[in-house]
């Protein structure tokens, strides 16, 4: 089997992509104007710059509320840094009613990935817009009057501090998702706190729980500790060896990084006590996995290659099958493939001019499906010889012209030239076992449909018969307003999961 660069240098890069989603997730807002230093697993990687201000329309003079929150983040990923860029923006009534909402994401590609809409109060709608590179997508959700930005839990306690032991219920927009949550806020007791500088005050506790038509979402859970008037100087997120927020002034956000970097690549390994010697040619293991807080069952979806048998004793033991599938292995689907899978979206641009040229040229004269994702396939392990981590999340677009990146970016474009050429695709979020770090990485790979069924493709690896160290926990046409959500599974699992290898064929 082909391959221009050894498994351990570049498969482990999703792992970016859900660090931008839990930061949509998780910055806190503050009044007015605030500085604030971030870490994740202690190290710092950048900082966030809140600011309120009044404005008025000048139609009806009017006053409203104008909310600018944004984010910094550098990310290390082995040899590389990727530098990502965050902006959320609202408009809302003095009461913190919103009436707009604007989210941007730079995440390394040539354009920025914008959500934006704005509320129909009459009707109690949101109509969202997401634009990347001139690719628009729309969708509505609902949207009644109590419903609160991103913001709103923190604006909630600034208007009116809680006291302890009280109970609070919201309703906040949770941009990722694209849905409107219910947020419970439980707050504990005033304790000593160590803040940023060194310093301890009393703060008050305060746990935030999310849930989503009564499940518990609690890759979304934090604490927040806030001072007497409602302020929080300090939030807290047990993900990735933990995400921490700090109160500070500009200079102190603005500093730079100290000597110590979290390795988002090294550090969300899932190491294994037994090694999987020859990994690329297993073709059958049986997995034991562990997975606290949360029922694998729930979590590993079962599909053609993985099945998943749950422990009857323990609810958060399981365990997983994955075998490796063919081209004509198993039974044919039933019914026909969703149109989002061979539709043009914001990320996967099957529809740009480079995206489309590239397919075309790379399956001239082929008619077989399968022939032409396997020829896409290849191509696009050969081309994309800029192996990098240097960008957290491009589109298929951007990958056409830079033939730069790591998973993500082979995976994108692979799935956009599929469906140039009518193959129907997606992408695959999971796990693969990387030799020299003793353990399983987060990847991303390609499914397509062809033989009336779905096959694994992994561009990356140039595998057209994926092995079975390839472990799916989710899978996506990344259409709509959330491109992000795809990779929330990972927060679910990183630094939760435990897997032991019992049976390698």
């Amino acid at each position: 089997m082909m391959r221009t660069f050894p498994r351990p240098r570049r498969p482990l890069p999703a792992m970016a992509a859900a660090v931008i989603a839990l930061l949509l997730v998780g910055a806190p807002a503050r009044a007015q104007e605030s500085w604030d230093a971030v870490y994740l697993g202690g190290a710092k990687i950048g900082h966030m710059h809140t600011f309120v201000e009044k404005v008025s329309d000048p139609k009806t003079g009017k006053d409203y509320r104008r909310v600018r929150l944004d984010v910094e983040m550098r990310l290390k990923r082995r040899e590389d840094e990727s530098l990502v860029k965050l902006m959320y923006g609202t408009i809302e009534t003095l009461d913190g009613q919103v009436l707009r909402l604007d989210t941007r994401t730079d995440s390394g590609g040539k354009q920025d990935i914008r959500v934006h809409g704005d509320v129909d109060v009459a009707r109690q709608r949101m109509r969202l817009m997401i634009n990347n590179g001139g690719r628009m997508q729309e969708d509505t959700i609902p949207w009644t009057p109590d419903v609160r930005g991103p913001y709103g839990a923190e604006q909630s306690m600034a208007r009116q501090p809680m006291k302890e032991h009280e109970r609070r219920e919201l309703k906040i927009y949770i941009p990722e998702l694209n849905k409107v949550c219910d947020i419970t806020l439980e707050a504990h007791s005033v304790e000593p706190i160590l803040l940023g500088d060194g310093s301890k005050r009393p703060l008050l506790r305060v746990d935030q729980i999310t849930r989503f038509k009564g499940k518990h979402l609690d890759q979304y859970d934090s604490r927040v500790f806030v001072d007497s008037e409602g302020q929080i100087l300090k939030s807290e997120q047990d993900v990735m060896g933990g995400m921490v927020y700090y109160r500070t002034n500009k200079e102190a956000a603005l500093a730079p990084a100290g000597p110590y970097q979290f390795d988002t690549v090294l550090e969300s390994v899932v190491k294994v006590p037994r090694k999987i010697t020859d990994p690329e040619r297993t073709r059958h293991v049986l997995y034991r996995i562990k997975l606290e807080k949360s029922e694998p069952g729930q979590v590993f979806p079962a599909d053609s290659r993985q099945s998943i048998r749950p422990d009857k004793e323990d609810p958060n033991s399981a365990v997983l099958d994955v075998q490796t599938v063919g081209p004509v292995d198993g039974q044919p689907a039933a019914g026909d493939v969703e149109p989002q899978y061979l539709k043009a979206n914001a990320i996967i641009n099957s529809d740009d001019v480079r995206v489309r040229t590239l397919a075309q040229r790379v399956t001239r004269g082929m008619l077989d499906p399968w022939k032409k994702a396997s020829a896409i396939n290849a191509w696009v392990h050969q081309n994309i010889r800029d192996k990098n981590f240097k960008i957290a999340f491009a589109s298929a677009a951007d990958v056409a012209r830079n033939l730069s990146g790591d998973c993500t970016e082979h995976s994108v474009l692979a799935a956009a030239m599929c469906r140039a050429v009518g193959v129907p695709s997606r992408v695959v979020v999971g796990l693969v076992y990387v030799d020299d770090l003793g353990g399983f990485g987060y990847h991303m790979w390609v499914e397509v449909f062809a033989n009336n069924r779905w096959i694994a493709i992994d561009p990356s690896y140039n595998q057209t018969t994926v092995d079975a160290v390839h472990i799916k926990l989710s899978e996506s046409s990344l259409d709509g307003v959330t491109p992000f959500e795809a990779f929330l599974p990972l927060i679910t699992v990183v630094n939760r999961l435990q897997i032991e290898p019992v049976e390698i064929r």
